[in-house]
């Protein structure tokens, strides 16, 4: 496999490197070859001119694109130039399949697609790309994650010369699509792939929550507010023709199985002070403003970059988002991606509307990141591993020395957001610890269970078991509440001593109590569950003797709320007391 990059300037045309590529010896080999043509303007008639040329001077060469983002600021550029990447495969096969959607919407075309990648042979990745803003590819991307294999989806969002002017275009060989979605299957026994995710933005401030939003990516209210408030108040921006460049630097950062995402506003709605975005950001999501420093986004690059090359790719594919190069400035954001062609001098990269990366559970679409994607042919040859990594020049101020003014200013908000966490966690406490067993409150068991629904899938299976002391009212009428109490009271230090430290337990009402437990599974929710049961039913209390507890199992699902959590583990619970008491049923 090989990769060649142009960048089409004032040094190289069109025409020469069609003449170039014709005299590689893998075009003259026959190898099987894609190139990726990233056009900086968005005039249909010139890149239709650009395509006629490419396929009638390469026409054994299949070709895809897309439009990239233009200049957004005074100070900050894209290339002005089309950048050109070639692959070669030697051993390897790929197929090209494009859905126009101005007749069927990205599900639809999702699904069949899956049907598509399961008639190819060994199919491992999917280069994707879609044209027009309005058109969200989370639900293709979806379907593709319903198949029974694994498989990487990379990509980006086409961009547009300017914001606030969708003219977003892709293009297969010498046809040009202004809504549709297309995708390149990579498939073939010897292909290997290995990607980066790198984001380097961390949250800061309070989280708030998205109250009221639609599925085409506009959020209308967050705490009930109208969403341009957020930015209005927290960063004093006001709607005039720099909202993108003024808000780019401080995405919303929220949480999706365990990975931060950001999300960038492409643009506001004058009228009522909502916000539109790329993707859909559901109603009830937790957000919080997202900031980075140069250092923080250079630094996660580097490692990143370090780390692909042990991967010793022979082709690099870089999607990168052109919030970051706004909030570097020219100059880092081009260190950023000799970084990866430090790696393989050959890689190429594009900025669009959003990054593409559906992998290790990453969903697909992605905001002011950078997607590197690394590809080979074959092992790892024994001349490559006895290659050692060399670094770059990479100017001093970015690992240590002077730390400019705005860089100790977030430092300092740091920590004093940190110190007001912990505050604010103590409070917290204080206010959500039952008075009597020293526990946590149905109030917090709310707030936890929330936060597992939320970021569904961080912390592996999650366990939710509710538990009924069997006859309580008989032990209070008999014995007198204070007994009761007691029984509350070392009941809970007997569970305390069953459960770990990352297992959450609280006092929901009465004689019933819930117990979190994360990084959990079928078999060892039920485990925990009966050694509770059992461990309480051993307890030989001072006046009351012997008691028993019944409950009821369950783990979290993705479609969960707190009311179809609490529904499914009431109805074990009732089962549980239907059939016999003192034993734990799974839901």
């Amino acid at each position: 496999m090989k990769q060649y990059r142009y960048i089409l300037n004032k040094k190289i045309s069109l025409d020469q490197m069609i003449n170039e590529i014709r005299e590689l010896p893998e075009y003259k080999n026959g190898y099987k070859a894609l190139l990726q043509v990233v056009e900086q303007d968005c005039d249909p008639v010139p890149i239709q001119r650009d395509l006629d040329v490419l396929k009638k001077g390469l026409p054994n060469v299949t070709i895809v694109g897309m439009t990239s983002h233009g200049a957004l600021s005074k100070t900050t550029h894209s290339i002005r130039y089309t950048v050109c990447s070639i692959l070669f495969f030697e051993k390897s096969d790929f197929e090209v399949t494009v859905y126009d959607c101005h007749d069927q919407t990205p599900k639809e075309a999702g699904k069949d697609y899956k049907g598509v990648l399961r008639g190819y042979k060994s199919p491992k990745a999917v280069l994707m790309m879609s044209s027009d803003f309005s058109l969200c590819p989370e639900p293709f991307i979806d379907c593709i994650n319903e198949l029974e294999f694994e498989i990487i989806v990379f990509g980006a969002l086409a961009g547009t010369k300017r914001m606030g002017d969708d003219k977003s275009l892709i293009y297969v060989d010498d046809k040009i699509y202004d809504r549709a979605i297309l995708a390149v299957a990579f498939c073939g026994d010897e292909l290997h792939f290995a990607y980066d995710y790198n984001l380097g933005f961390k949250s800061l401030g309070k989280e708030l929550v998205v109250t009221k939003s639609d599925d085409v990516g506009v959020v209308y209210e967050i705490d009930n507010k109208p969403a341009f408030d957020i930015y209005s108040q927290h960063l004093g921006v006001e709607m005039n023709d720099y909202f993108f460049e003024n808000t780019s630097s401080f995405p919303f950062m929220l949480r999706e199985n365990g990975h931060y995402l950001a999300r960038v506003a492409l643009d506001y709605q004058k009228e009522n002070g909502a916000l539109e975005f790329a993707v859909q950001i559901p109603e009830g999501s937790s957000v919080s403003l997202g900031y980075a420093t140069d250092r923080y986004l250079l630094e996660e690059s580097y490692y990143n970059a370090k780390r692909m090359f042990g991967f010793h790719p022979q082709a690099i594919m870089i999607y990168a988002c052109m919030s970051r190069r706004m909030l570097m400035g020219d100059d880092p954001a081009e260190l950023e991606f000799d970084l990866y062609e430090n790696i393989y001098p050959g890689a190429t990269w594009a900025h669009g509307y959003g990054e593409i990366l559906h992998a290790n559970g990453l969903r697909g679409f992605l905001n002011a990141s950078l997607v590197a994607v690394g590809i080979r042919e074959g092992e790892i040859s024994e001349e490559d591993k006895a290659k050692e990594y060399k670094d770059i020049d990479f100017p001093k101020e970015y690992f240590g020395g002077f730390k400019p003014l705005s860089e100790r200013l977030v430092k300092f908000l740091e920590t004093t957001t940190l110190d007001l966490r912990y505050a604010i966690d103590q409070l917290f406490k204080v206010a959500s610890l039952d008075e009597l067993t020293q526990i946590y409150n149905r109030r917090a068991i709310n707030h936890f269970l929330q936060q597992h629904i939320d970021r569904f899938g961080a912390e592996g299976e999650v366990m939710v078991l509710l538990v009924d002391i069997d006859h309580f009212k008989h032990v209070n009428d008999t014995y007198g509440h204070d007994v009761g109490d007691l029984i509350l009271k070392n009941g809970v230090d007997r569970v305390k001593s069953i459960v770990t430290q990352k297992d959450i337990i609280g006092r929901w009402g009465g004689e019933e109590f819930v117990m979190i437990s994360p990084y959990s599974s079928k078999d060892k929710a039920i485990q925990t569950a009966e050694m509770i049961r059992k461990g309480v039913a051993d307890i030989d209390f001072e006046v009351a003797g012997h008691i028993t507890v019944s409950g009821g199992v369950t783990l979290l699902r993705p479609e969960d709320t707190i009311d179809t959590v609490f529904k499914r583990i009431d109805n074990a619970l009732y089962e549980a007391k239907e059939t016999g008491r003192n034993k734990m049923v799974f839901r």
